[in-house]
């Protein structure tokens, strides 16, 4: 248990916090923030109590490992999403390999799937070789992992078979999917996008992958910034987060308007690199 989680001597104070200019969704007391931080698993709610950046890298194939390399810093915590781009990069790289990280695996519509774990493409190998050299935290969406089979994937024909493609998740894996320290479920309809217009004619409409992890960290680290009672909260830095075509990856269930209008502005301590 983290010491965050165990210190209860401290009196919750009510605030009322807006999470952006252009943004009408407030929190009323501090026990919303504290409910964001603590679904994170609790090795990375430890290496957040000690990190002084949480960094956000989505899957954009216009972001380099040269450009990685000029952004990251040794007090960082990555995270990464689904079928997480330079995944070799993340394992192996002599800084980046250190830092603790929070890998998050989005729902298949309503299946008991999730991308970027088996049976479909994944970097479970990499994955295992991350958890060896840094804390490694696993979030899910919405249910925890299912261990599905490919007789379990809806539509097999998105992601055909490959060589390379593992289909299983390897015992050690297993214990890591299975412990609270180190796997925790997100409701895609958490809290902390309460206020998030969804297509009521689209199935399973919800707030991308990654404006819900920002939101995610944004609430969460004012219960951080409230126990650890610091005038300045946690940086949060997003890398490749663009408002372009360029990661082919713009679904029609997210609101991307809502989602641009609310980051054009980023609050203090928020910045974003966009290629």
């Amino acid at each position: 248990m983290s010491n965050i989680e165990s210190n209860t001597e401290k009196p919750i104070l009510k605030q009322s916090i807006a999470l952006s200019e252009n943004s009408k969704y407030t929190f009323d007391d501090i026990s919303t923030a504290k409910s964001a931080f603590l679904i994170l698993p609790v090795v990375i709610q430890t290496a957040l109590e000690q990190a002084k950046r949480v960094v956000l890298i989505a899957n954009n194939p216009a972001v380099t490992t040269a450009q990685l390399e000029m952004l990251l810093q040794p007090d960082d915590v990555l995270v990464l999403f689904n079928h997480f781009i330079h995944a070799d990069f993340f394992a192996s790289h002599q800084l980046a390999s250190l830092l603790p990280k929070l890998l998050f695996f989005r729902q298949i519509g309503d299946s008991k799937l999730h991308f970027g774990l088996p049976p479909r493409s994944n970097h479970i190998s990499v994955v295992e070789q991350m958890a060896e050299t840094a804390p490694l935290g696993i979030l899910t969406s919405n249910q925890p992992y299912q261990f599905p089979t490919l007789a379990d994937d809806p539509s097999p024909n998105d992601d055909p078979i490959t060589a390379h493609r593992i289909l299983d998740i390897p015992s050690n894996m297993q214990k890591l999917l299975s412990s609270p320290t180190y796997h925790s479920v997100l409701s895609e309809h958490h809290k902390v996008v309460a206020d998030y217009p969804c297509f009521t004619d689209i199935h399973s409409s919800a707030p991308s992958s990654g404006f819900l992890l920002y939101r995610l960290m944004l609430v969460a680290r004012a219960y951080l910034q409230h126990i650890q009672n610091t005038k300045l909260p946690l940086e949060i830095v997003m890398i490749g987060f663009n408002d372009n075509d360029k990661t082919a990856h713009f679904w029609h269930g997210h609101n991307w308007d809502f989602e641009r209008q609310e980051m054009s502005r980023p609050l203090i301590g928020v910045t974003i690199h966009r290629y």
